[in-house]
Order: C-alpha cells, then structure tokens, then sequence
C-alpha cells in the first residue's frame, strides 16, 4: 500500500447487487486536517428481509488492494481483480474477467465481526461509473447466522492506488469529451515520483493501433517510465499537416491539462515529462517544442518534424531528437533538413552537423542508421537527427503499417529505445 495526499473526491462502483464503493474523500471543515492516506475504497450495501436485516460496508482497505484495470482499445473496464483487507476487518475478494458479456466472475466478502458473507456472481451488468471506478448490482448470497439467503445488493470499487497496466483517463476540455491511455509500468504500481512519456499517434490513429505497431508499453515496463497516449479528436492533432481545422478543441490545453491530471492522479514527475509522436503527432510533438515547453523537458518526434517554423517562439532552447526514414514516400526526408536548421539556429548549435554511422546490428532488414549531431549547442539543448537509411514512414524498431508502399521500419534503430534514452537525460528547468 502506498500512502500518499489525497486526489478528489472518490466515487461510488457497484458489483453484482453487492454495493462496493471506493471512496476518497477529504472533508473540508474549519480546521485544516492531515491529508488522507490514499487507499483503494470499497462498499458493499445489500438489501434485508423480514428475516434477514439489510447490511453495509464501505472502508478504505489496508492490506492488499484492488486493481481496475482498462481496455486501451474501447477504454471500458477489462478486470477487476485482487484480495483486499478493510478497514474493521472485513476481507473482499474480486475476480473479474473481460469475456463475451462484459465483466463477469465472483465477488466475495467476509466480515466475521458481524458474522457476515456475501458471495456474487457477475455475469455482465458492470458499469465503468468514472475512471477506475465499478459499480454492479443484483442479486447476491449472503450468508447470516446459519441462514443463507438472496437479496439486492451494490458493489462499488474505486482503485486509488493505481496499479500496473493500462488506465483509461477521461477529460472535459474547451466542450469536448477527450480521453487518454495511462500505462503505469510493471511492477510500479502506486510509485509516485516516475517519469513521463507523452506518445502522440497519428492521423486515424488510435491508442490501441499506436500500441499495436510502435510497441509501446513493453518498452514503459522495462524502463520504468509512466506511458500517456492521448486520443485526438477527429482524424488527428489539430494545428498541424493532417489536423482538422475545426472544430476549435486547443489541443495544446487538452495537453496540459491531461499532464497535470497525471502528475497529481499517478504520481508523474512534474519535471522529467517528455514528448514523442509519430506522423501527424510527429508533427504535433513539433508544435509542443513551440508551445509547451513548460510542461516537456525534452522532445522526439519521429516522421513529423516542424514544417513551418514561422510563430515558433519557444520560451526556451531545448532539447530535441528527431528520427525519420530517408525512403518515407509520405513525409519527405527532405523536410527534416529546415527543421534541424531551425532548431540548431535556436539552440545556438553549429550550422552543420556531424554524422556518425551506427553499427547495423540486422543487415538483413534493409535499413541502417546515421546519427547527426549539431555541435556547439546551448548547455542542455542538444540538437539530434537520426536518419534511419532505407525506412519508410513507419516507427522504427515496430511494425510497418499493412500499406507496402509506405515502405520497411527497419531493426537497427529502435525508436523507443533510442527517445528514452535521449530525452530521459533531462529536466525540466526550474523556473
């Protein structure tokens, strides 16, 4: 369990008639309180009988935990799982499973100082009430005294402690509903202070495909880094080539708001916040070194680099990657000569670079890789084009997009490996 201040104010879930609520809430009174441990939250509310009285619980759990866990492809609830002690001494027990019908396995709960167990048996109907949070309700086995009887009943479970695995984030931004993938790393769950890696998709892209062709959260588990896909709104980011014009959605706010809910809800280091996208949020990653860069200590687009620097007044030189494939047939490799021109000249850099072949570790994928570094660049704002030889517009070290004439990816360079290990050797000055 890790404590840590309290969020917001926790919600209510409902499982199969058992009511099972996780709530975080912090009072406000006159007198300012010590924070809130933060702990998962679970409530169990039955209905009575003539012969049976109605029963309730709802605590914060102090040993183990449960984890809600998302769908990075729909953005519902995939399972809901764990072994959890509250507060009082009750013990609830959750197995829930994705399958055909939702959300379906068992619920128990066990709380010998009211002689109490309720046993569930889900099978569909549970509701994603707000983000990790469930609720189900109906009928479930409650075990009293000797007598075993059915009742209605409401499980509600809200997972504060933010396990490992994919979290689906929903926000309200310049009237419209946006949504965002949080992958926290294996093996970190609830670890506060983690770094932050921003992966913008690209035109018609969604979460789910981003994960499926860039490979994305294997690479967050092995490093240790917090993994943030946001969804665009429409075909893509707006502001750039590929983004539609209308309507007005400021996806640079969206983007500052989605960072500051995860550096208080996850834990996020404020200051190692970095930013990475390809093709139209290669583009968009561009734009973010131009406007955010009080929220991004560094930047890696990849197949989408500035393609128009004029209104590019970043309020600080920083530091930049950018990786693309000379045989991109989509977004020409030619557009990423102005672009570093216009950011060595930013970062005070020597106007040409030095290129330095890297070892072709597959020479049997059809690519190579030339490092090009800017020299003479401000402290702290190096200036780095990686040209991957003979890949197409794809993501280098994943999957090519099912389309040939978009040409390879390539094995030799590996963009997750080569963006965590560039950007994650900064941060965010303190200002």
């Amino acid at each position: 369990m890790v404590v840590r201040p309290s969020w917001r104010p926790l919600a209510c879930l409902a499982v199969a008639g058992v009511a099972v609520t996780a709530l975080t809430g912090s009072g406000s009174g006159a007198a300012e309180a010590a924070p809130e441990p933060v702990a998962d939250h679970v409530e169990v509310t039955t209905g009575g009988l003539p012969s049976v009285p109605a029963y309730r619980v709802a605590a914060p759990v102090v040993d183990g935990g449960v984890a809600v866990l998302d769908d990075i492809a729909d953005y519902g609830a995939e399972r809901v799982s764990g072994r959890a002690g509250l507060a009082g001494g009750a013990t609830a027990a959750f197995d829930l499973r994705r399958g055909a019908i939702g959300l379906a396995g068992e619920v128990t709960l066990d709380d010998p100082a009211a002689g109490v167990r309720v046993k569930a048996q889900v099978s569909g109907g549970v509701s994603r009430v707000a983000d990790d949070t469930i609720r189900w309700s109906g009928l479930v086995e409650i075990t009293r005294a000797g007598s075993r009887n059915l009742v209605l009943a409401t499980i509600t479970v809200v997972d504060r402690v933010l396990d490992a695995g994919n979290h689906a984030v929903t926000l309200r931004h310049a009237g419209q509903d946006r949504r965002a993938v949080v992958h926290v790393p294996a093996g970190r769950g609830g670890a506060r202070g983690l770094p932050v890696l921003f992966h913008f998709p690209g035109l018609l892209e969604t979460p789910a495909v981003a994960e499926q062709y860039d490979k994305l959260t294997p690479h967050a588990d092995e490093r240790g880094y917090l993994l943030v896909i946001p969804e665009h709104y429409g075909t893509g980011w707006q502001g750039v080539l590929g983004g539609p014009p209308v309507p007005d959605v400021d996806d640079p706010g969206f983007v500052r708001a989605l960072a500051a809910e995860v550096h208080e809800r996850f834990g996020g280091d404020p200051r190692r916040t970095y930013s990475s996208g390809m093709s139209n949020g290669g583009f968009f990653t561009s734009l973010t070194a131009c406007v955010l860069t009080d929220v991004f200590a560094a930047f890696a687009p990849v197949s989408g680099q500035l393609n128009d620097p004029r209104g590019c007044a970043p309020a600080r030189q920083i530091p930049i990657a950018m990786i693309h494939g000379d045989a991109d047939p989509l977004v020409r490799y030619s557009t990423t000569v102005p672009a570093a021109a216009f950011w060595a000249a930013h970062n005070g850099c020597a106007p040409e670079p030095v290129a330095t072949p890297l070892p072709d570790t597959d020479p049997d994928d059809g690519t190579t890789a030339i490092r090009h570094d800017y020299t003479g660049c401000a402290a702290g704002a190096p200036v780095v084009l990686f040209q991957v030889v003979g890949a197409g517009h794809a993501w280098p070290g994943g999957d090519p997009y099912p389309v040939p004439s978009l040409g390879i990816a390539g094995r030799d360079l590996d963009a997750n490996e080569t963006i965590w290990d560039f950007v994650s050797r900064y941060t965010l000055p303190v200002s």
